[in-house]
């Protein structure tokens, strides 16, 4: 879907009808959801937890009991053998109860080590990694580094010995989710060829392994009891034969997107050297991190609308009920479609699997989703003012219902950050899919989509035909875009790239919202028609931001923010490479009494670019000509181009006039 939407096509024939989870799966997933739930009740005090910042002891040996911990697992293996829909469900459940114990389970289950059985060929690592989920573990992916994971190359390094028939890992991870207390886990690290060469590979290791070290559980603004920590290796010896044989067209944690299949829907496989299917590692990346983000973002929304409406229903204002209050009502009403955003973006990202290739959409649906649980909770606060912000603790000892508002907002926010910082994926996600208006000969043409309207309610007719009209536009400007510069050019406008992925996102949720809503409607359920027009007002409400915010971006005028950032950071401006500004003569932008030395002639050309002036006077007033603090930073970065010489932006405050800013410079001709 989303590839297509950078093309101008909206699939409405893979939408419609909107994919539902089978019954039968349903009531498969029902057990579970219950199992969790008991099992919360009994061993966890959310706000005890948050307290102490630790999960009670044994409770991981309970969840390890219950199955919790092999919810896709065969249940030869102990597992419950759900779909990964289910698996949602189990984690939201969780979610709305205690956070740090959904990122416990979406961690395990998502990343963890069983999670590799269905991608690996029959061999020593299959057995070992079946072998050790058989017997109950707690197991974890470390690959964040204290120098980040956008990088490509690891700082952790893999040492062949023992002629190759073993490996020495060394390094430190950080922010390892179920870190410290995994038992097994898989670590990235560069290994280094004969011939110099470098990969990133996965090594799997026991924590009992001499070597291994637990250096320290994080603490974070929120998921306080999360178990997240740093890790540290220092020559683990791991055998050859538990390092991941290279399957994939990519490997599942590098920051990028294969190539998909022209016209090819459904899941993505690899096959095994003997033949066999195997699940793609780097399908199993995209859902992995859809169910840590999606059902937590989805449990924060609903909690969101839980708690306003409880709230405005029991607060008054000079005797009437907030919920009386049109404004109120409004709000609350966004609420309930952020809540609908959610639940469609993440049954269309799992169930949509079975006709289409959701891959890249999963990338988008992870912002998507986090974006609106947040939008809900800070909602939430805004509706609770004071009550909202403070603690359930003080709330009860005044005798007032304990919401957790202010817990759930400090939890929520790791959504934003977890499984990739927002603004990261969403220049990654629009630099795979602008990538196909590159290719040869351009991307693919495709016949229109044809979809049956009249079939459809006539709300929803209207908002498939804003949507196709928007994906159109969306299209041209891309086309615009990568016709005007070459991709190595575009896609180091970092910010234009970013602004083109949020506008992509924004379009795959409207046509998410719109599709199931008309599904929903057609089997009676009018609300969710309702619901749908909220939803798609509000996108496109910042997509008319988006637009703006783009618009600017191809006309750049006045002050520039990247130039502001360097100078504030001490580099020159990015944008002016050396040479820009004219040296050695006053070009057309001095008149009066002409500079008389080099230096003036410089300064007087680049007062003459930044005060967009076509003459500049020796002895014009910085202020006169509407100087501010801002354009003194772009100044100095391009004094230090011009001239060679770093200029405090006081100096230029300072010295309002060329003159005098030259007399300050202390210099008769550039050095």
């Amino acid at each position: 879907m989303l590839q297509e939407l950078y093309l101008g096509r909206v699939r409405w024939d893979l939408l419609l009808p909107f994919p539902e989870q089978d019954p039968g799966d349903r009531r498969a997933g029902d057990d579970a959801v219950g199992r969790v739930r008991d099992l919360l009740r009994d061993w966890i005090d959310p706000a005890v937890v948050d307290a102490e910042g630790r999960l009670p002891g044994g409770f991981l040996d309970a969840l390890q009991k219950a199955g919790l911990l092999r919810l896709m697992i065969d249940p030869s293996l102990g597992g419950l053998g759900l779909s990964w829909f289910n698996a949602c469900r189990v984690i939201e459940e969780a979610a709305g109860w205690c956070m740090p114990v959904a990122f416990t389970l979406a961690i395990h289950n998502g990343f963890g080590s069983g999670s590799y059985l269905t991608a690996l060929p029959p061999g020593p690592l299959h057995d070992l990694i079946r072998e050790r989920v058989s017997e109950g573990i707690v197991s974890a992916a470390a690959d964040a580094e204290p120098t980040g994971t956008a990088n490509q190359r690891r700082t952790t390094v893999a040492t062949p010995v023992e002629d190759g028939a073993a490996y020495l890992v060394s390094g430190e991870k950080c922010f390892i989710g179920n870190g410290p207390v995994a038992d097994f886990l898989d670590v990235s690290a560069t290994v280094v060829a004969d011939d110099g060469t470098e990969s990133v590979r996965l090594f799997f290791l026991d924590t009992c392994s001499p070597g291994f070290e637990v250096v320290s559980t994080h603490e974070f603004m929120g998921l306080r009891g999360a178990a997240i920590g740093m890790l540290r290796l220092d020559r683990v010896r791991v055998p050859a034969e538990q390092m991941l044989p290279e399957l994939s067209d990519g490997w599942r944690m590098r920051p990028g997107w294969p190539e998909a299949d022209p016209g090819r829907s459904g899941p993505r496989h690899a096959v095994a050297p003997d033949g066999a299917e195997l699940t793609d590692l780097g399908q199993l990346a995209l859902l992995a991190r859809h169910i840590v983000i999606a059902p937590a973002s989805l449990a924060v929304a609903r909690l969101g609308l839980l708690w306003a409406k409880d709230f405005v229903n029991r607060r008054t204002i000079d005797g009437k009920r907030l919920a009386e209050y049109e404004e109120i009502r409004r709000q609350v009403a966004e609420q309930a479609a952020e809540v609908f955003t959610v639940e469609s973006a993440l049954e269309w990202g799992v169930l949509g699997s079975d006709s289409a290739d959701t891959r890249r959409d999963l990338t988008a649906v992870k912002n998507l989703t986090s974006a609106a649980g947040w939008r809900a909770i800070d909602r939430t606060m805004a509706l609770l003012g004071a009550e909202g912000y403070e603690t359930a603790h003080s709330k009860a000892a005044r005798g007032v219902p304990p919401l957790p508002v202010e817990r759930c907002f400090r939890d929520a926010r790791a959504l934003r950050v977890a499984g990739g910082v927002d603004f990261m994926l969403d220049m990654w996600s629009a630099k795979a899919n602008l990538a196909a208006h590159y290719r040869p000969g351009g991307p693919c043409e495709a016949p229109p989509v044809q979809v049956d309207e009249h079939r459809l309610p006539e709300r929803s007719r209207q908002h498939l035909r804003s949507v196709n009209r928007e994906a159109e536009r969306f299209a041209d400007l891309c086309r615009e875009w990568t016709g005007r510069l070459p991709s190595e050019e575009l896609f180091a406008r970092q910010r234009t790239v970013k602004l083109l992925g949020q506008l992509a996102t924004e379009l795959l949720g409207m046509a998410v919202v719109v599709a199931r809503s008309a599904g929903l409607a057609e089997r009676g359920d009018r609300t969710a028609l309702d619901l749908a027009d909220i939803a798609c007002a509000a996108a496109g409400a910042r997509l008319s931001g988006l637009w703006s915010q783009l618009a600017a971006e191809g006309d750049r005028t006045g002050s520039d923010p990247s130039a502001v950032g360097a100078a504030l950071l001490g580099d020159t401006d990015p944008d002016t490479p050396a040479g820009d500004v004219p040296q050695g003569h006053a070009g057309n932008g001095v008149c009066e009494a002409a500079p008389r030395r080099e230096t003036e002639a410089v300064v007087a050309a680049i007062w003459c670019e930044l005060f967009g002036r076509e003459e500049i006077g020796l002895h014009d007033d910085f202020y006169e000509l509407g100087g501010h603090s801002l354009l003194a930073i772009r100044m100095v970065a391009r004094l230090r181009d011009a001239l060679g010489v770093r200029v405090p932006v006081r100096c230029v405050l300072e010295n309002p006039t060329v003159t005098a800013l030259v007399d300050a410079l202390g210099s008769d001709g550039p050095t």
